[in-house]
């Protein structure tokens, strides 16, 4: 028996130390996490709450640090000031940067192992890292204002990260098993690809054509509709004459009646966007200007976002700064302020292929075969064997393979990168006139800018760079046998209104303009949330800015009143269950602890499930969007197709049981609520994610919570040439899981309590000071 127990003992034993040696998907051992010394029980804060000099830094700079972790920077030109951002996003945020930036690079893997290589494969047929280097070298000739600017910046990053003490490293090297490299100025533009990936690229033309191929225009237009035919666009009124579209082939065919689609498109987050608004002074209580801005991306912990402010003689601006960047994307300087939200513009393109079925390296293109060329790359995977690629590239850019399916693809943002450069124009802007010109050359993600100045003037411009069009584009695939043309709509056609008649403007992802070029052919996804903007502004109320702070919470959901509209329509007089019998009095406010929002929340896992039933009777992949499957509801239509009818009201009650059902089985005590949502820390590392379960919202309302959400809010009032501003992240300034600003906002995030930025020009002005560097040369 005791020979049984000491047998036991060292089997323990053994698999103990087998299993926390282990290391498991790219993560460190349990050992070595947990260790006191080196792994994370022996980290310390970086917050010391004292003051520090640093010599020798090449720049003279001072740094005060809030309560809140955010930094007031005070430089003597603008490389000090650059250098001290630098130092202050690698003290906060460092592996943030690494991450994001190894992602585009393609070299995800070097940072996190196995979990790495499909990202890899994907983003390094791109190429780039060296597109990068490349891009910042030319700066010293066209940009060297800007060039040595992100060179300090990169001084003060690495100068941070070499003298760093490994017992003051962010915890998640020690979880990853990962030591930090040295920062590159050419990976702001990493950065800026990144973004762009996020927020543009769009797999969905192969699903699309399919619809243009099989299904007659009735259908389609009944269906799939894409021009909502109203006025809510961000841009509204005469515009320029349109350039003429190229005279290539409009529409190529792939689909017949009889074929399956077997295309497994990469999903993309339709949450995404954001809202912006701005008002004259016409609509508020005392005169003022105010510009919003709501930013609607992948909420995790830490969000993309920085809150930050700096200064040095004749610049000072405020605002939030992605990490890696050290430029304000949405905020103000002393004379303007602006809000982004973004334009969806379909700036991915899948060109159709005819390939040469003898030599399968060729394929046709202006009437002859062209041999593709080859580029081999390496995937390093730490702990891990390397992986050896080959991609073949066409004039359009790389080939696909699905099954029998060659397509090439062109992602434009990949062709340049001048956002940077563009927000570099935009932080010395002080008018509309500054403003446009600093939006003349800005590129990717297209973006709707939100515009207010001292002397109260406001204005909108959809900035980016869109690719031209065959005629009669709309949406699918492109005829890849012709030679890409490489054309743009010009910067001055673009959508753009300054001081409007009726007093306000608005963006939320709607569609820019109507009817002069093609943009997307998405408009459908988004009809709800610029209408209920629109409806708010529009009241002819007077805003103050506690209205202006409660409209950024706002969570009615305009569909419920379709959906009320349907009920009458279908069941005037039946009574139906209790359930819904209560929905035909629902003010539409989406609470989460109100049973109308929750059973709305069922009806609406209702329609997805019958818009899934409708794609497979006319047999195609792609499922209504909630918009368009309301627009056919509310149509009453009893179309014959394919030897049925799609009768709206047959659908509709199909929903109405439908809904009834999925309540009775899931709505139990045991079941989440339909309005949790989980705030994933950043590597997705398993438990620590923060459980939200009393905000309310849809992607409908203008507080989105539905697989996006709000990252951060600003709000911005002018009165009297001055510019205030209150704003909040919604976790915090800091990515390191054990100091004390990490998920510090949460909780004033949830309640829309936004502080008071301070936007003082001289320092002793601030107040909360907790922390205080200087930097000397």
């Amino acid at each position: 028996m005791k020979k049984a127990g000491i047998i036991l003992l060292v089997l323990f034993t053994g698999a103990w130390l087998f299993i926390t040696n282990m290391h498991y998907q790219g993560l460190n051992s349990i050992q070595n996490i947990a260790g006191y010394y080196n792994g994370i029980l022996g980290l310390e804060s970086t917050s010391s709450g004292k003051e520090l000099s640093l010599h020798k830094t090449g720049a003279e700079a001072r740094i005060f640090i809030d309560t809140l972790g955010i930094p007031h920077i005070y430089g003597e030109k603008a490389e000090d000031a650059a250098y001290a951002i630098g130092y202050m996003h690698a003290r906060d945020r460092y592996f943030q940067m690494e991450l994001t930036a190894h992602t585009a690079a393609g070299q995800l893997a070097a940072m996190l192992g196995e979990p790495g290589i499909a990202s890899d494969k994907h983003w390094q047929v791109f190429d780039l890292a060296a597109k990068a280097d490349h891009y910042l070298d030319s700066l010293k000739a066209t940009q060297p204002d800007l060039y040595q600017y992100l060179k300090a910046y990169e001084r003060g990053v690495n100068d941070y990260i070499s003298q760093e003490p490994a017992t003051k490293r962010d915890p998640l090297y020690a979880i990853w098993h990962y030591t930090p490299h040295p920062w590159k100025a050419s990976n702001i533009f990493l950065i800026q690809w990144y973004m762009s990936y996020q927020l543009a690229f769009y797999d969905d033309y192969i699903n699309r054509q399919e619809i243009l191929d099989k299904l007659p225009d009735t259908v389609r237009q009944l269906l799939y509709p894409v021009d909502p035919g109203n006025k809510l666009a961000a841009i509204t009124g005469d515009k320029a004459t349109p350039l003429a579209s190229p005279t290539e082939k409009a529409v190529v065919s792939l689909f017949h009646a009889n074929s399956t689609n077997n295309y497994h498109a990469q999903e993309f987050n339709r949450s995404l966007g954001s809202n912006n608004w701005v008002m004259d002074s016409s609509h508020t209580a005392s005169g003022e200007v105010f510009l919003c801005n709501d930013l609607h991306l992948q909420l995790t912990s830490p969000n993309i976002l920085y809150e930050l402010h700096f200064s040095w003689p004749g610049i000072q601006e405020y605002g939030y700064s992605i990490p890696g960047v050290p430029l304000i994307l949405t905020g103000h300087n002393e004379n303007v302020a602006w809000g982004i939200t973004n334009g969806g513009w379909d700036v991915t393109e899948q060109y159709l292929l005819k390939i040469n079925p003898d030599k399968p390296d060729q394929y046709w293109l202006d009437g002859k075969w062209q041999t593709m060329t080859e580029k081999k790359s390496v995937i390093h995977v730490k702990d891990g064997q390397d992986e050896n690629h080959t991609t073949q590239y066409t004039v359009f850019g790389p080939l696909v393979k699905k099954d029998s399916l060659a397509y090439a693809l062109l992602w434009h943002p990949a062709r340049s990168c001048d956002a940077v450069a563009a927000f570099w124009k935009l932080m010395q802007c002080h008018d509309w006139n500054s403003f446009r010109e600093a939006l003349r050359h800005y590129d990717y993600p297209s973006q709707n800018f939100a515009y207010a100045d001292v002397k109260g003037n406001i204005g909108m411009i959809c900035a980016g760079k869109m690719p031209l069009k065959p005629a009669g584009y709309s949406g699918g695939l492109l005829d890849g046998t012709v030679a890409p043309r490489f054309q743009y709509i010009d910067f001055d056609s673009l959508p753009a209104a300054y001081n409007p008649s009726k007093g306000y403007l608005f963006s939320a992802n709607q569609a820019p303009e109507t009817g002069h070029h093609y943009y997307s052919s998405r408009w459908f996804d988004d009809l709800y949330r610029p209408a209920r903007i629109n409806e708010m502004l529009a009241d002819n109320r007077k805003f103050d800015r506690e209205q202006v702070r409660e409209m950024q919470l706002d969570i009615k959901d305009l569909s419920a009143d379709e959906l009320k509209t349907l009920l009458q329509k279908y069941y005037p007089d039946k009574k139906l269950s209790d359930n819904w019998e209560m929905m035909r009095n629902w003010d539409g406010v989406l609470s989460p602890d109100n049973k109308s929002s929750v059973f709305f929340m069922f009806f609406r896992r209702a329609a997805r499930i019958v818009s899934n039933e409708i794609a497979k009777d006319i047999h195609v992949r792609s499922s209504l969007r909630f918009d368009q499957f309301m627009n056919f509801l509310l149509a009453d239509s009893k179309m014959p197709y394919a030897g049925a009818s799609l009768d709206s009201r047959a659908y509709f009650e199909k929903i109405v049981k439908t809904a009834d059902s999925l309540f009775v089985v899931l709505n139990k005590p045991v079941k989440a609520n339909p309005y949790v949502f989980h705030v994933q820390q950043m590597t997705y590392l398993p438990g620590f994610q923060v459980d939200v379960n009393d905000v309310g919202g849809s992607d409908n309302t203008i507080n989105v919570n539905y697989g996006a959400h709000p990252v951060i809010r600003t709000l911005v009032q002018i009165n009297g040439g001055a510019i205030q501003s209150w704003m909040v992240n919604a976790t915090g300034q800091t990515g390191r899981l054990n100091d004390r600003n990490y998920f510090q906002q949460f909780v004033s995030w949830k309640k829309n309590e936004l502080h008071p930025t301070q936007f003082n020009k001289k320092p002793e002005a601030l107040q909360a000071i907790t922390e205080r560097i200087h930097l000397t040369n």
